[in-house]
């Protein structure tokens, strides 16, 4: 009974900021399909778009509900096109779908860049106004911070929430 009251005090909310912020210390990491490492002094590591979302959820100490690290769900096994479905699937096992009218920071949004949704963005308040993406783009070949612009906003496919029992972390 007294680990699970010490343990219950232990446990600090996450903010939707706090995951923006976090996120932003990966600006600058390489894109590196299926890539899990952050940039660091020893090198620029090297992520993909999950890796991202994955990263910063490990570093926040998200976890799943149960005590486990959300991070424990990551996959590495998908292509780098869309495979019909999977990862709306995977992505909507362990966050809450919302309306895409009522995103805000701190969400993960999906995008379609062909047929199916294939790409993740953590949205942000822009450094100079307006809402914004982080994201690892393969095109810019690292994780940025840009404008959501109307082309981003015509891919945009689906809005998803970290549960409440996520934002609960043991760091």
């Amino acid at each position: 009974p007294q680990a699970r009251w010490i343990r219950a005090i232990a446990m600090a909310r996450v903010s939707s900021s706090q995951i923006v912020v976090q996120a932003r210390t990966w600006l600058g990491t390489r894109y590196h399909h299926q890539g899990r490492l952050k940039k660091s002094a020893a090198g620029p590591g090297g992520v993909d778009c999950i890796g991202l979302i994955v990263g910063v959820a490990d570093e926040l100490g998200l976890q799943d509900g149960a005590g486990n690290p959300l991070s424990r769900a990551d996959e590495t096994d998908y292509s780098m096109y869309p495979e019909r479905g999977r990862l709306v699937g995977c992505i909507e096992k362990y966050l809450r779908p919302i309306p895409l009218d009522k995103m805000s920071e701190g969400d993960v949004l999906l995008f379609r860049t062909f047929k199916d949704p294939q790409h993740v963005a953590l949205l942000s308040i822009y450094p100079t106004g307006g809402l914004g993406l982080i994201h690892c783009n393969s095109s810019a070949g690292r994780v940025v911070e840009q404008p959501l612009s109307d082309t981003w906003r015509r891919m945009l496919t689906h809005a998803y929430r970290f549960k409440n029992k996520q934002l609960q972390s043991l760091k």
